[in-house]
């Protein structure tokens, strides 16, 4: 029978490999150059399921093709612009809410808000949401407290607000579309913001992206000291199962994250990662609206679409005429004359026979989302 380690001594690492597997050892705490003889005498006193493990996040790495990412420049909580990376996000793929993924599988608990990095250095820190908002302004109360580092620090999470105990998606918009930050100071008490991490993508100015999403979750844990107030790390369930059933009669919870063991983070939607929701709950895209009668003279119901991935256009799925009140319309009514595309959220109680939304409700805008991430 063939030693796995034998495989691992004898294969020949390209350029591009020995990259990508130097990044993933460093992280670990092993220092070695590109040379083979040395990569294989490190693994000689490695245990082969930590060999498999390291090999098997490199391979992956590699066929994923490295993170997106890009410079922006963001001003932190101590007033000083400091350009760092962007990094597109790695999103889950819906799936049935009877598809529970089983053994292998990582579960965690989706939260309802809005899906933001944060960075931190020099004892300071920024929120940046996924359209590149910098948010840092009017999230007072998460910027009172800064995790400990050593160089630039980047963990992925939700920003989302509490209601009774429990996350609320309207209590998170009254804080989020705010863009004074004397009015999210006045707002702070009534609708408390919390970051919940789940993820961490760069520790004191190290990439950790290469790595299984185990050792990620390790190094958040040890990043992020527990007693914290407002920033929490997301908890981690190993029995996906179990939990999902634990949670689905939860009406306060939208649905379960679950995350593929041993792979690493890459930008973009993902097999790797999938998500159920126990609320049917659509992200739209509104670009116009049909005029009504009475109050509602003139706006009726806002026009509701999706991306369409095979059509690759916007499809009409929706008119939604309830969940908003007048000054809301008065708003969009405004913006959508001057030929803005809005974004919301919206519930529903199934999807119909011809792809249309049955008893739509808007449950509020948000910002933080593009076109082609509209979906049922």
């Amino acid at each position: 029978m063939k030693n796995y380690d034998d495989e691992v001594y004898s294969y020949e690492w390209d350029s591009r490999t020995l990259k990508w597997r130097n990044r993933v050892l460093k992280r670990i705490g092993i220092s070695v150059s590109l040379a083979n003889n040395e990569y294989r005498q490190v693994v000689k006193n490695a245990s082969s399921i930590k060999v498999r493990k390291l090999n098997e996040s490199i391979t992956r790495s590699i066929e994923k093709e490295p993170l997106e990412t890009n410079m922006i420049a963001v001003e932190f909580s101590d007033g000083v612009r400091r350009r760092v990376p962007f990094i597109r996000p790695m999103r889950p793929v819906s799936v049935d809410d009877k598809k529970v993924p089983r053994n292998g599988w990582l579960a965690e608990e989706k939260k309802d808000g809005s899906l933001s990095l944060q960075y931190t250095t020099d004892n300071a820190v920024a929120y940046v949401n996924r359209s590149k908002r910098n948010k840092t302004s009017v999230y007072p109360e998460l910027t009172e407290e800064t995790i400990p580092t050593k160089g630039l620090t980047i963990t992925q999470g939700e920003v989302y607000a509490l209601k009774g105990g429990k996350d609320s998606f309207e209590s998170f918009l009254k804080r989020d579309l705010l863009q004074n930050p004397e009015e999210a100071i006045a707002r702070r008490k009534k609708f408390p913001l919390k970051f919940g991490a789940f993820d961490i993508l760069m520790k004191d100015d190290g990439w950790l992206d290469p790595l299984p999403i185990e050792d990620r979750k390790r190094i958040l844990r040890e990043t992020i000291p527990s007693g914290m107030k407002n920033i929490k790390i997301v908890k981690t369930y190993y029995d996906p199962e179990e939990i999902t059933r634990k949670l689905r009669n939860d009406p306060t919870v939208e649905g379960v994250i679950y995350k593929r063991s041993g792979t690493p983070y890459t930008s973009g939607e993902t097999p790797d990662w999938r998500k159920i929701k126990f609320t049917k709950v659509a992200d739209v895209a509104i670009r116009g609206y049909e005029t009504g009668e009475g109050k509602r003279e003139k706006i009726g119901a806002l026009v509701a679409e999706v991306w369409d991935k095979r059509k690759n256009c916007l499809v009409e799925v929706a008119n939604i005429g309830t969940g908003f009140n007048d000054d809301e319309l008065a708003d969009m009514k405004k913006r959508l004359d001057n030929g803005e595309t809005l974004f919301a959220k919206v519930e529903y109680l199934k999807v119909g026979s011809q792809g249309r939304l049955r008893v739509p409700s808007f449950k509020g805008l948000r910002e933080d989302i593009s076109v082609e991430e509209t979906h049922v």
